[in-house]
């Protein structure tokens, strides 16, 4: 679907720092992939296996590096990183959220609550006691804020987003809807074969910038907090436990789990469904690869795999009944 917006292509080349090759005048409406760009729409080419499809792309404009540059005859911006560039491009075209300035007449707001006259409350939000809602916050519908939270300035929670009491996040971040922050992790003690629950009496504190993907959770510390830095950005369906640290600039992928009390360091990333276990300590700038167990502490930076590939399910299945025997092998 195209976007309302419209840029001449001398604009986005002056707001994007890129350099323009082509008609100054072109009228740009969207962005789309090479294969389905129409005349109006911008796309972009960042890896050299797109390259054969620019011999088709009916694109009015393709951002790329100078080098892909040589290959392409059309209207293009060119800079030496263009899937930065497409990312600033998107920001251009992006719709904020259509919700009214103000506080819903359907929304529940607890007398003692604090909220900025340029906040923007949707229908069926709970907000409770003592909670603190800054300056330009947008809350969707169905959204609940817990007991003394605070919610950042610029900060957007996505429908149906759920806030337990004593969750503090900060300015400019995005949480997407059905995410729960705040809950209790799974902290039990055994008594005779029962379980005895512990209490979780900690806080959920989120830096600036950060942003959250739809249905994931973050426990509540049990003693002391979980900590997420600033810039963190963490995807779909992700499980953080109590008492987790996250350090700045770190990218988490979806359906990956960090266990209670681990430490992870600053610009690091976790590819889909990783694992890390408890009480663990990950340095900085250490990258993991997806399917990935995290059984012991990593002190070195750099890129962190285990997994098995793919393979024939007939080529599996030998290999599986070799590795049963790896020990007995190596012992031999």
């Amino acid at each position: 679907m195209s976007s309302p917006k419209s840029f001449k292509l001398s604009q986005l080349a002056s707001l994007l720092g890129a350099e323009l090759e082509g008609d100054p005048e072109k009228e740009i409406v969207g962005i789309n992939s090479l294969v389905s760009a129409s005349d109006n729409e911008i796309s972009f080419i960042a890896r050299e296996t797109f390259i054969p499809q620019l011999d088709s792309t009916s694109a009015g404009a393709v951002i790329c590096n100078s080098r892909t540059s040589e290959l392409y005859e059309g209207n293009k911006l060119v800079c030496a990183n263009p899937y930065l560039i497409y990312a600033n491009c998107t920001k251009l075209f992006k719709e904020k959220p259509s919700i009214e300035m103000g506080i819903s007449n359907l929304a529940s707001i607890a007398s003692s609550s604090s909220i900025s006259d340029k906040a923007s409350i949707g229908s069926f939000v709970s907000i409770s006691d003592d909670a603190i809602i800054e300056e330009d916050v947008i809350l969707m519908p169905g959204v609940f804020v817990g007991k003394g939270c605070k919610v950042g300035k610029g900060t957007i929670l996505h429908a149906n987003t759920s806030l337990y009491d004593l969750v503090d996040i900060g300015q400019e971040c995005i949480i997407h809807s059905g995410t729960v922050i705040g809950s209790d992790g799974l902290g039990f003690a055994q008594d005779n074969k029962q379980w005895v629950k512990i209490e979780h009496l900690g806080k959920v504190v989120i830096g600036n910038h950060v942003e959250i993907g739809s249905n994931s959770t973050i426990d509540r510390g049990s003693v002391g907090d979980t900590i997420i830095g600033d810039n963190v950005k963490i995807d779909n369906q992700v499980h953080i436990a109590h008492n987790v640290k996250i350090g700045s600039g770190t990218a988490i992928a979806g359906k990956s789990a960090i266990a209670g009390s681990t430490s992870i360091g600053k610009n690091c990333t976790l590819a889909g469904c990783s694992a890390v276990v408890d009480n663990v300590e990950i340095a900085d700038e250490v990258h993991i690869t997806a399917m990935t167990l995290i059984t012991k502490s990593i002190k070195e930076s750099g890129f962190y795999s285990s997994g098995t590939p793919f393979m024939k399910n007939s080529d599996w299945k030998k290999n599986a009944v070799a590795f049963k025997r790896l020990n007995e092998l190596t012992r031999k």
